[in-house]
């Protein structure tokens, strides 16, 4: 089941029941319709509903006015329910819908997992600071599986776990920086969630750090090397790999099966070497992981990153004013859906992609798993998404 419309329906309206027009579900689609287009603020989501016909609105549940025309919600009425809207279970509903995409895409795949922050930098205001979010993001094709705000960078590691608690993490693998380095969490993930771990060590883990550093690594071969070149710079990397021995005293850090060692080396045009050595912890032993997939899975971290500068650039998000209530987050979940959905489908361009189907609504639909076949009249069967003078008697 791809069809975002199941999943939507499980966000509770915040509006009172008296005088809705709208249903929930079909502003949140026109919503998510906008985003996979490039919409990039409210009123860009209402210009685009303002451009669907009438059979595209149809098929997003829109219901005809008295005057039996179909108008796509206004740029106030969406922004009233995005304001409002309860955007934990957007963000349940988006991440489920997306993970499922996504499972589906690569069926028996081990997931590799990065958690990380970002700051919405546009929503502070003198009486408010800026809103911070903690995602869950997928390696590779980075899909959004979780978000949450925590308030400031500083509470990150206290939402942790709640935000990877719905998450079903049996045998996959997350990574994360220092920051998110703490024990607790990191036990709580290997002991309840059943799941691996690669942990980059830093002076802020004084005993572990100490324990890495002091490690014979000269006595290690290295086991693999990587280098690339691209934007003005060439980068190399190898890696060495260290078992652990519990019986001989382990590391001060839970679940440790192996020690990793990264030395980085980047040439920029123009400029000096530079060189850094990086330590990080895994609970894979040798038989699990082997040192490519190990420093694939440090290298591939920064995907959340690189998703950060999607939404930064294509998407605007630094520069957008929207501040009020819960509207914030609600938008950055819909560019994370966007985002998830159309690089799950291959999109490698995302702000070319958004282009191509920005001057065609119709092409939004089938992103969202919605099926557009309209006929002459634009009118369609809302059960089967066939056309009404085909399916005469679908009912």
């Amino acid at each position: 089941m791809s069809d975002l419309r199941f999943f939507l329906e499980a966000v509770p309206d915040p509006r009172a029941r008296r005088g809705r027009w709208y249903s929930l579900t079909s502003i949140l689609l026109v919503c998510a319709a906008a985003a996979v287009s490039g919409a990039r603020t409210i009123d860009e989501l209402a210009e685009w509903g303002a451009r669907a016909d009438a059979g595209l609105l149809a098929m997003l549940g829109v219901r005809r006015h008295l005057l039996r025309r179909r108008h796509a919600p206004s740029r106030p009425a969406i922004g009233r329910v995005l304001k409002r809207l309860d955007t934990d279970a957007l963000d349940a509903a988006a991440g489920a819908w997306l993970a499922h995409r996504h499972t589906a895409a690569a069926p028996g795949r081990r997931r590799v997992i990065a958690v990380d922050g970002k700051a919405l930098r546009g929503s502070a205001r003198l009486d408010q600071p800026r809103r911070h979010l903690l995602s869950a993001v997928t390696h590779g094709c980075p899909v959004t599986l979780a978000q949450a705000e925590v308030g400031s960078k500083t509470n990150e590691t206290r939402h942790f776990q709640p935000l990877l608690a719905p998450l079903d993490l049996d045998a996959d693998v997350v990574t994360f920086d220092a920051l998110h380095s703490v024990k607790a969490n990191v036990a709580w993930l290997a002991e309840t969630k059943k799941a691996h771990y690669v942990a980059v060590i830093k002076p802020n883990q004084p005993t572990a750090w100490a324990q890495l550093d002091g490690l014979d690594r000269h006595a290690v071969a290295i086991q693999h090397t990587a280098s690339n070149k691209g934007h003005g710079r060439h980068e190399s990397r190898s890696i060495k790999t260290l078992t652990i021995a519990d019986n001989l005293g382990g590391i001060a850090f839970p679940h440790t099966k192996l020690a990793l060692r990264v030395h980085r080396r980047r040439k920029e045009t123009g400029r000096k070497e530079t060189r850094e050595t990086v330590y990080a912890v895994t609970s894979p032993d040798v038989h699990q992981a082997k040192p490519a997939e190990l420093a694939s899975h440090l290298r591939g971290h920064w995907t959340v990153e690189a998703q950060h500068h999607i939404r930064d650039r294509t998407f605007a998000e630094d520069a957008s004013t929207v501040h009020a209530g819960n509207a914030p987050r609600a938008m950055a979940s819909l560019r994370n859906l966007a985002i998830g959905a159309l690089k799950a489908l291959g999109a490698t361009n995302i702000a070319k992609t958004t282009r191509a189907i920005r001057d065609q609504p119709e092409r939004a639909l089938p992103i969202l798993g919605i099926t557009y076949k309209p006929d002459l009249n634009g009118r369609v069967c809302q059960l089967c998404g066939r056309s009404v003078l085909e399916v005469i008697e679908c009912k």
